[in-house]
């Protein structure tokens, strides 16, 4: 009875082990500085960031320049409230970006993991060793 039991537990374990694929690890930093679209998405960021601290500056500088208090206070509620809109804007765009480029990156992830029959792909922070690095795979998916 004992070898019967001892029998099925290690045909058990050798068929688990033969069904288990593996384990993958994506670098997604890595992947966002590969991808040309997140890089495209990152110039373009940037450059309403350079746009919004270009207009805080030259504003400042009216109101610097203003010559009456009523003069200073009306330059200021005007121009927060311009910096409020555009800060607004850039929020709105970068959380559009960051919802479309994870949508791809995830979906060019699970391609990788389909053709390479990996039960799962994790962020490469999560792995403390072992695993398949796919992250070049991932970035060849998405080009």
């Amino acid at each position: 009875m004992k070898k019967l039991v001892l029998s099925a537990l290690s045909f058990m374990f050798l068929t688990l082990a033969s069904n288990a694929a593996g384990i993958g690890y994506l670098d997604y930093d890595k992947v966002s500085n590969n991808y040309p679209l997140a890089t495209k998405y990152n110039k373009e960021l940037n450059s309403k960031v350079f746009a919004i601290k270009s207009y805080t500056q030259k504003r400042q500088d009216l109101v610097t320049k203003a010559k009456t208090t009523e003069e200073k206070a009306k330059l200021k509620k005007e121009s927060l409230a311009q910096i409020d809109k555009m800060e607004k804007e850039y929020l709105t765009l970068r959380d559009k970006y960051v919802v479309e480029l994870k949508s791809k990156i995830l979906a060019a992830a699970q391609k990788v993991r389909t053709e390479k029959k990996l039960d799962i792909i994790l962020n490469v922070d999560s792995t403390v060793v072992g695993g398949i690095d796919v992250t070049d795979d991932v970035i060849k998916a998405l080009k």
